[in-house]
């Protein structure tokens, strides 16, 4: 934790033991001058986060350290929109689009490089405004290629009318919008760049919050990825679907229903709730099922990829004896789907605090080195900084740490910061409180159900830790490998979980030593894996998990700036 002295404006980092109200410590300002320097004088209060040395008198406080925004490069207000009349030919006689929409809308064309084709091409000028002030502009091509202004903000395409009504049309296109617009609505926008990169709705997870929202998405399975992501986000209870019968888009529809399309806005299904199931509600599932089989789950580039692959809507339960290494596994899997495949996290974490140590264990593992000074430069620390900043999260009330309240905070990161996975790590640090007249094994089958149903409703790989009864040993040496079944309170550890792990590491006459096996003991669905077990070298330098035989060959390498093949092993 960093502090600040008050008087003289002096900033320090200290450890300090953030689950206890009160903490003791040498003092930073006078301790090293004191002939008594291991004396205690340094009292920090975890409740108001204020700090006080007895001996010199020194007042202390959190410091906040200023966190500068993103800056986007602005564009120049435009002077000109000149519309070609080819463009506005194409504009208004192929897409529909009457005059006054192309004016209200400032829709304007230009001569400009588009990289795809390598060349300066005529294209349709989008402006993206917000309070009225140009933030954007979406350049696209006769080939329906496109591009930003470098630098530029990405925002919803007809940002300003959110404030203005309670019900909103998304769209995935401008030229849908446009087309909703020519039947009358003002209360339309359009995700900026297509069914991909949900990032830019961070920002929207306040200004869209409790709006009804019409999902008017392409009737493809990006645009049904689309649709979900919405729903994921912002709920089921608000958004209902346009049905666009026959056509690709809103704008197809336009051309060939006209003004049909505003009944088909009127009519627009209600997103099923939770427990209400109708065929269409996952008939995007069911076609993609059809066209491309039973698809494996994602791949973390390690030879654990031929037992294990993931995917979202799965309760993932990991065991193993204190030591062995199940956190770092946790983190070690969770870093590898976060850089291959996008995957944003978010940590309940109570044994890893002061969170700083657990901030440690995610630079070493993303950067390949030992987190200190005279390991690593400035450089690489920045970009640990700024990568763990955007990706990792953490869940913390330590006045409140029961199931619920840890899912709900839960559930707010998934339409917050988009989150995919949520850790619990471990059970037991949970404050699980059973009802009336329920037993232990009723209250963890309730508990699992709980953990379940956020993965499946909020579309999250839900990763639980939990430690084993004490395990027996053999030989007087090393211990039974655990298994689910071993999990103290109940075999619902085994019967509920999708995947099932267990991180075992070997010992010798000396105690623990780093290599060890992961036993895959169920994987629920075989499209996902199998059962097995791998060995593995545990990389002391950064955490991570290597190939048994690869002692000598170890990857340190920074997984951030090899983006393109992360991953050695």
């Amino acid at each position: 934790m960093k502090i600040i002295e008050l008087e003289n404006r002096q900033i320090f980092d200290i450890a300090i033991n953030t689950l206890r109200s009160e903490y003791q410590s040498t003092c930073p300002i006078c301790s090293h001058n004191r002939k008594k320097f291991k004396d205690k004088c340094f009292s920090w209060n975890n409740n108001s986060d204020v700090g006080y040395c007895h001996h010199c008198g020194s007042r202390f406080a959190v410091y906040k350290e200023y966190k500068k925004e993103k800056e986007y490069f602005v564009p120049e207000p435009l002077n000109e929109t000149r519309l070609l009349d080819n463009v506005k030919d194409y504009i208004v006689n192929k897409r529909f689009i009457p005059q006054e929409v192309i004016i209200k809308m400032n829709l304007h064309s230009s001569k400009e490089w588009m990289p795809v084709v390598d060349k300066e091409v005529n294209v349709v000028c989008f402006p993206y405004y917000r309070d009225g002030k140009l933030v954007n502009i979406k350049y696209r091509d006769s080939r329906k290629n496109f591009r930003f202004i470098k630098g530029a903000e990405l925002l919803l395409y007809n940002h300003d009318c959110i404030t203005k009504h309670d019900e909103i049309i998304i769209t995935e296109g401008e030229f849908d919008a446009l087309a909703y617009m020519a039947c009358g609505f003002d209360n339309v926008v359009s995700v900026p760049n297509g069914a991909k990169n949900f990032e830019f709705f961070d920002n929207y997870s306040e200004l869209l919050k409790d709006k009804k929202l019409i999902i008017s998405t392409d009737n493809d399975i990006p645009g049904q990825e689309l649709k979900n992501e919405i729903v994921r986000r912002f709920g089921a209870d608000l958004c209902s679907v346009v049905n666009l019968k026959d056509t690709k888009d809103a704008n197809e529809y336009f051309q060939k229903y006209t003004y049909e399309l505003k009944k088909a806005v009127e009519n627009a299904e209600p997103v099923p709730i939770k427990g209400m199931l109708e065929i269409y509600s996952f008939r995007s599932n069911i076609r993609k099922l059809f066209e491309q089989g039973q698809e494996p789950g994602l791949k973390i580039n390690r030879p654990s990829d031929e037992f294990i692959t993931f995917e979202t809507r799965r309760l993932m339960i990991v065991t193993g004896i204190p030591g062995h290494g199940k956190s770092h596994y946790v983190n070690d899997i969770i870093a590898r789907l976060n850089i291959l495949h996008g995957w944003k996290a978010a940590y309940f974490t109570p044994e890893n605090y002061p969170l700083e140590y657990h901030y440690r264990q995610l630079f070493e593992l993303l950067i390949g080195k030992e987190f200190s000074e005279q390991k690593c430069n400035e450089v690489e620390y920045d970009m640990a900084y700024e990568y763990i900043k955007d990706n990792y999260f953490y869940v913390l009330n330590e006045d409140d740490m029961k199931p619920e309240s840890i899912i709900e905070t839960a559930t707010a990161f998934v339409r917050r910061k988009g989150i995919k996975i949520f850790v619990i790590d471990p059970y037991n640090k949970l404050e699980h409180q059973s009802k009336s007249g329920e037993s232990e094994t009723q209250y963890i089958s309730r508990f699992l159900d709980m953990l379940s149903n956020l993965a499946k409703f909020k579309d999250i790989l839900v990763i639980l830790v939990a430690h084993p009864r004490k395990m027996n040993r053999i030989m007087g040496q090393a211990h039974e490998v655990p298994t689910l079944y071993d999990i103290s309170g109940s075999a619902n550890f085994y019967n509920k979980a999708d995947y099932g792990v267990t991180v075992y590491r070997d010992r010798n006459e000396k105690g623990l030593i780093n290599q060890g096996a992961i036993h895959f003991q169920k994987i629920k669905f075989r499209h996902l894996g199998r059962t097995g077990v791998i060995e593995f070298k545990f990389n002391y330098n950064n955490g991570r998990f290597e190939k048994f035989e690869s002692v000598d060959n170890w990857d340190n390498s920074n997984w951030l700036t090899n983006r393109d093949n992360p991953f050695l092993i």
